[in-house]
């Protein structure tokens, strides 16, 4: 069973109280209420032990980008939590942490999100384990997600990836996301699809621009989404080195990696 040590609980601790500092900060700065904002914990090359971790500490959303990690990922923290503590397992205090239950007013289990670029061959195993999928930026994965939703019998939430590189630009830098002036028509098709719940927009900021007028288009993208899509208000923005200029810009879910594990671990 996945455990996590005392050393990485007392890391991850700190990490985390950091990250909630400069949240509330940029939120007071931005006159919105923190609570108005989701953390969700970017556990890519991360091991289950550290999202138990997190987990015990209140967190309780997660998101990774490749399928071939996540899912064994995903399989050993619902292994851990029914079958730590109060599952009649587990190490004893002082030993390590394995976690069950959860934050008092939080879900049963974490909340799983799929960040990554999304490939159709891989698009009915990760409709297994994700709740989330954040970066839908094609109208044939609308069509293979939900295929995939209703035969698994689940209601997937969506995000529409919105590429910030350039003006009308798509996918610059192998990135991916849709062009702006494409959105309205994507979601459309997410909105109307079996099994898929159309939630909002997602994004990455460029690489080498600064990162606040970036998150500015992406706010006015999803401004003219709520005028058809008003239930559609998730705009997914900001990461460990920019999360201030997106809660500026009106960010409701934040992409927390680096500042909450540490350097990311070498993919294998």
């Amino acid at each position: 069973m996945a455990v996590t040590s005392a050393a990485d609980l007392a890391r991850l601790a700190v990490n985390l109280a950091d990250v909630r500092e400069r949240i509330e900060a940029a939120a007071r700065a931005a006159g919105r209420d923190p609570a108005e904002l989701t953390l969700v914990a970017v556990s890519k090359t991360w091991p289950a032990s550290d999202v138990l971790g997190l987990w015990a500490l209140g967190v309780t959303h997660f998101a990774e980008n490749r399928e071939q990690e996540a899912a064994p990922k995903v399989a050993a923290v619902l292994a851990a939590l029914a079958t730590g503590p109060s599952g009649g397992g587990g190490p004893e205090a002082g030993e390590g942490t394995a976690v069950a239950g959860g934050p008092p007013a939080g879900p049963a289990s974490p909340v799983w999100h799929f960040v990554g670029q999304l490939q159709r061959n891989k698009v009915n195993a990760i409709a297994r384990w994700a709740d989330w999928v954040q970066s839908v930026d094609r109208p044939e994965l609308v069509a293979s997600l939900s295929r995939a939703a209703v035969a698994g019998g689940r209601v997937l939430t969506i995000c529409v990836q919105v590429c910030l590189d350039s003006p009308g630009g798509a996918g610059a830098a192998g990135r991916g996301g849709v062009a702006p002036g494409d959105v309205g028509s994507l979601t459309e098709l997410v909105a109307n699809a079996e099994g898929l719940r159309l939630a909002g927009v997602m994004a990455v900021a460029p690489r080498g621009e600064p990162a606040r007028p970036a998150f500015a288009r992406l706010r006015t993208v999803a401004e003219r989404l709520w005028r058809d899509h008003p239930d559609a208000r998730v705009i997914s923005a900001g990461m460990s080195g920019d999360l201030e200029d997106a809660v500026a810009e009106g960010a409701t879910h934040l992409r927390i990696g680096t500042a909450l594990f540490g350097e990311r671990r070498p993919v294998p």
